[in-house]
């Protein structure tokens, strides 16, 4: 028995370390993504005002898109490291749950009547739902701060743009 608890024990952990590294890769990917696509868009925007004579018509103008281009990518950047925060704890969440399972069942395979069965099983349910609770409580908390930094940045953007447009005119 100790041995099986052993056995899945490593196993859970190497699921949630396999599973870490996999979130790090994809949310790497992501912010390199997003950067490119957003140097992307700003070169498309410089190439088109060009294009089109309002370059030297209205400087501000392209100037005000390029920040705003990188106060999404600043952003973009926030929500991602937002997410893969919330990703990395989601699996160690699951890993101590998992482990927790793990400890119930052994629980279970001790019981020697149905009274301690019963018993067992209904504060595993119970325990199960504590947790399912505390850890929806924990990403809706987790979440909200997120966005309310990513929020602020764009805020603090757009505040200082308007500053900027408020002194050029």
């Amino acid at each position: 028995m100790a041995d099986t608890r052993k056995n899945a024990s490593e196993a859970a952990k190497e699921s949630a370390d396999a599973g870490r590294e996999a979130v790090d890769a994809a949310a790497s990917a992501a912010q390199d993504a997003t950067v490119v696509g957003l140097d992307g868009v700003r070169r498309v925007t410089e190439q088109v005002t060009q294009a089109l004579g309002v370059a030297g018509q209205n400087n501000e103008a392209v100037h005000q898109a390029s920040e705003n281009l990188g106060a999404l990518a600043e952003t973009s950047t926030v929500l991602t490291r937002g997410i893969q925060d919330v990703s990395r704890e989601w699996l160690r969440l699951s890993q101590h749950g998992l482990q927790k399972n793990i400890e119930g069942l052994t629980q279970l395979a001790r019981c020697r009547s149905i009274p301690d069965l019963v018993a067992v099983q209904s504060d595993l349910l119970r325990n199960n739902w504590h947790y399912m609770i505390d850890v929806s409580r924990w990403a809706a908390q987790c979440s909200i701060e997120i966005m309310n930094e990513a929020a602020e940045k764009i805020g603090s953007e757009t505040k200082q743009a308007a500053d900027r447009t408020r002194r050029a005119a």
